[in-house]
């Protein structure tokens, strides 16, 4: 019995052939809140206004831990990506302060050695 339910499972997991309207599915992560971070098969032509009713899921249901969990991680990783930005430009603004500084003091100490 236990076989049997792993092989529905591999097999509900695997992305169908086609979809209604003959296109591969794409896989695709829903952010709902009672999904959130579970991915699912959908047409492609779904986002483009050709409304294909196709509608797979790809992972097993989320517990109610992780319907809190998931988001709350998702929203650290979002302030963390926007703090790692913000350095990379504060660091690209000092690299070129610098530069320009040490353009400076050369023109500087040419000038000295010349005189």
């Amino acid at each position: 019995m236990e076989a049997s339910s792993s092989t529905s499972s591999s097999l509900r997991r695997r992305a169908p052939f086609r979809c209604y309207c003959g296109e591969k599915p794409v896989l695709v992560v829903s952010w709902t809140p009672d999904n959130p971070g579970r991915r699912f098969y959908g047409c492609p032509n779904y986002w483009v206004g050709r409304k294909c009713k196709f509608f797979q899921w790809h992972d097993d249901e989320i517990c109610e831990r992780g319907k809190v969990l998931i988001p709350e991680q998702r929203q650290w990783i979002i302030r963390l990506e926007a703090k790692v930005a913000r350095c990379y430009k504060r660091e690209k603004f000092y690299t070129m302060a610098l530069a320009f500084l040490l353009v400076i003091c050369g023109i500087c100490f040419f000038k000295c050695m010349g005189s």
